[in-house]
């Protein structure tokens, strides 16, 4: 059994399904540039923001629900998961692999 705690970064899918999918409130975020979702595969039930406009809007992000965030392979939504946490907001975790590994684990996500 997983237990994600705010010391993490990055959750595993397994992780994500084991803990998360259908049975805990979260926020889906996909941090991709809107070409790069319109080009290639769509999260259902995702919010987008760009991860470019993550500093100038950090203070609109969510303190009271867990956000995973996803991007193309997972390595960018690393990177913005860590800034946020610097910023404390440990709330934030992202889903190791992105959306890639995601759809291929929960293809009923793939809009």
């Amino acid at each position: 059994m997983y237990k994600t705690n705010e010391e993490q970064e990055v959750i595993s899918v397994e992780e994500f399904i084991n803990e998360w999918y259908n049975q805990q409130e979260y926020l889906l975020v996909d941090i991709r540039e809107q070409e790069e979702i319109n080009n290639g595969d769509a999260v259902k039930g995702t919010f987008n923001i760009s991860m470019y406009d993550i500093p100038e809007q950090i203070e609109m992000a969510p303190t009271y629900i867990v956000c995973l965030l996803v991007c193309d392979n997972g390595a960018r939504a690393e990177q913005v998961v860590k800034y946020l946490k610097n910023n404390d907001y440990n709330n934030m975790f992202a889903i190791e692999g992105g959306v890639d590994a995601l759809l291929s684990a929960v293809p009923e996500l793939k809009v």
